[in-house]
This record gives structure tokens, sequence and C-alpha cells, in this order.
């Protein structure tokens, strides 16, 4: 191991100076034990770094190493009636996959189009968009259990998905780590080209051809993204920086007693708010603190304009909340994972 400190910029999509004093790359399974076995079980697990803020100036490093997720393959598994099988490992770029299945002409996941990341990092997060969620396509997850030191298949019921939730995100020793590394996942889907999902969304809906297939819909959704989000090449971002309250009745009627024009969504029962909306209607869209801020285009999308920290990433996220509490009496939660050096305990992710 060399004494030379390694950047971690390039393996997050916010694009942050971060530093750690050693890197080493997931490239077949065997490389897990392996690297596990030397490192004491105490690492951080990257795959794109799309979701995640990485607070390690360079005089305080990650103790721990980094293991990135390299983890390669895409196979069908099996066919039964109109549903297939097919298991991607979890090292594959998501948007890639996404195409790949539409390519071989399985519905499911068009929806999803567009969404950064890794495979490996799909479950984790439940990623979700236009009505979709993963969990809806996931059959198993493939993963390494760091506690027993071997590999296990985790049903989706025993994965205990919820809104942007898993127990691989849920399931730690600290706030926000996970005991898992996710080796593959098997999603099933629909052989029947016809049976895509149903777009409900009208910015998307209005501006599919009257019989869609899952090209269709992947592509719109995807001019739609372009439209409404800045460009990660020129604006790093990790994307909806906040999740969505989930609300009960009695706070949407306390809500519109003030805000008669509150969008809301129902979900399970409950109510979904648009962390967006909340944002924007404390003047946020837009607003630049230092070398960060909101996007002029979509509140929700916090984006580094040059060279930020994870300070200013920090301070102004706290800032946002501590206004939609004061405002809204809602406590916003960040959506990405914080991976920060100075708590010197197990990173997995």
């Amino acid at each position: 191991m060399t004494n030379k400190l390694v950047n971690l910029k390039s393996f997050n999509t916010l694009g942050l100076n971060a530093f750690c004093k050693s890197l080493k790359i997931i490239e077949n399974e065997g490389d897990i034990e392996t690297l596990i076995k030397d490192s004491k079980k105490k690492f951080i697990v990257l795959g794109e770094g799309s979701n995640i803020i990485l607070d390690a100036p360079i005089n305080s490093p990650f103790d721990v190493p980094v293991f990135i997720n390299r983890l390669k393959g895409i196979s069908i598994i099996k066919t039964f009636n109109q549903r297939v099988t097919v298991r991607c490992r979890a090292g594959e770029n998501w948007n890639k996959f996404v195409f790949w299945t539409l390519e071989n002409q399985f519905g499911g996941l068009e929806c999803l189009a567009g969404i950064p990341g890794s495979v490996g990092a799909a479950p984790i997060q439940n990623i979700g968009a236009y009505g979709s969620e993963v969990s809806d396509l996931i059959e198993s997850v493939h993963a390494y259990d760091v506690n027993r030191n071997l590999a296990v298949t985790m049903s989706n019921k025993d994965c205990t998905f919820g809104y942007r939730s898993s127990i691989f995100k849920n399931n730690t020793s600290t706030s926000h780590f996970s005991n898992f590394i996710v080796i593959s996942v098997d999603f099933s889907l629909s052989t029947d080209w016809k049976s895509c999902r149903k777009v409900t969304y009208d910015d998307v809906k209005n501006l599919l051809p009257a019989d869609p297939n899952g090209f269709d819909i992947a592509e719109t959704i995807l001019a739609v993204r372009r439209k409404k989000l800045p460009d990660l090449e020129i604006f790093p971002n990790v994307g909806s920086f906040f999740i969505n309250p989930i609300v009960d009745i009695d706070t949407v009627n306390r809500l519109r007693k003030e805000f008669d024009n509150l969008p809301t969504v129902n979900f399970d029962g409950r109510f979904k708010l648009s962390a967006a909306w909340l944002i924007e209607s404390c003047g946020f869209k837009g607003i630049r603190f230092k070398n960060v801020g909101m996007h002029r285009k979509h509140a929700l999308v916090l984006v580094n304009y040059k060279e930020s920290t994870s300070q200013e990433v920090l301070i102004l996220a706290n800032r946002i909340k501590s206004y939609v509490k004061d405002k809204f009496d809602i406590n916003l939660k960040i959506e990405p994972t914080i991976f920060s050096s100075s708590e010197k305990s197990t990173y997995l992710g």
C-alpha cells in the first residue's frame, strides 16, 4: 500500500474532492472475501457514486479502504410463460442495463430509464420514478453477508423494501451503512412487449404515441428528464437530494388550511408531498451558496458549480431543512448517504 492519498472525485457524481489511503477494485466475486479479510471488515464500497456525499477532506482522509464494485455480466436465468428472469451483476451501469432489457424486448424497467448509478445500488435505495419502483421487478438479490462471511440469496420479501429504503440500507451497525455487499440482482420481467407499465404522469403520457412500446416510454422519459434536470457532465449532482415526505391525512389537512395549492399523491394509504415544491416555496430554487446551489431547473437537485466542498453542501442542505421545518413543520430527509471520515466506524454500502 502506498502512502500517497487517492482523490475520489471521479468516483462520486457530486464531484467532491474526497481522499482515502487505499483504493481497490472488485472485479470478481472472489475479490470480496479477500478484500474483506485484509480490511478486517472496515471499509467503504462504492458503485458509481451517484447517491453519496463523501466527506473526507485532504487533511482528514478515510482511514478505511475504499472498494469500487465493478462486477460485470448480464444473463438470462429462466423463462416461464410470459416472464423472464434476468440476472445482472452489481457493477453494470443502470441505464445501460435498462436499455439492454428493452433491446431484448423485456418489459418492466422502462419507467426507470435515465436514473444514474449502478445496478447494485438500485435495490439498496429502492430507486423509483414515474410511478415505478425497482422493488416491483426484483425477484431476489445475491449479496455477500459481511457478518457471516458468506454469499447469500435474499428474496424480495427478505429485502424489506420500503420507500427509498431496504434491508441493505437500514440493517446497520451505524446509522447509515449496510452489512451486505450486493453481488447481483435477479429481475422478473415480461416477455410481452405490450404489457409495458402504464404511465400516468402527464408530462410523459402526453408525449407518447397511441400504442407505445418499452422503447417509446424509455426514450420519452429520457427526453423529459433532460428538459427538467441539469446535465450531470456540466453540473455534478446526485439527482434528487431530498426524499419526498410521506405524511398522514391530518398533516395534509393542516397544510391545506394555509397552502391550498399543496400538491399531494396518494401513497399506500398515506400521502406523498413534493419536496421540490416545499423547497421552491421557501425560495431556494436557483439559489447559490458559495460553490453549491439548488439548480434553476429543479429545486430538488443540489449541484456543485465549481470545486464545492462537502462542508458547503451540508451547510446549504441544513439551511433548506431548517426553512422547510419553520414554514411547514415538515422534516426533510437527505436522500444520498453521507460517508464521513470523522465517523471512526465500519463503512459499508
